[in-house]
């Protein structure tokens, strides 16, 4: 089994890049309106990033489940035939 990162800094990273840069934003020298600008754009970006590593986190959850699924499988199938035999012998 590998080991994947853990969502929890994964998302304080996220957030960080975020405050990061609408910190820049903020002390920036640029007109209001486009300040507000780049923060909206800033965080749309944040958002679609936060989206994005939802997307990964949930298909690594899925592979992870799907491995262990194919383990209990495989140890019913063992257990089974390990019966079977016991049962003839």
């Amino acid at each position: 089994m590998t080991r994947g990162v853990a969502p929890g800094p994964v998302i304080a990273f996220i957030l960080g890049i975020g405050v990061g840069a609408v910190a820049a934003l903020l002390f920036a020298p640029k007109a209001g309106r486009k300040v507000r600008a780049d923060i909206a754009e800033g965080l749309h970006d944040g958002i679609n990033q936060v989206r994005s590593a939802g997307k990964d986190i949930k298909q690594r959850a899925q592979n992870l489940v799907d491995l262990a699924k194919d383990h209990v499988q495989v140890a019913i199938e063992a257990g089974n035939s390990a019966s079977n035999k016991a049962k003839k012998a």
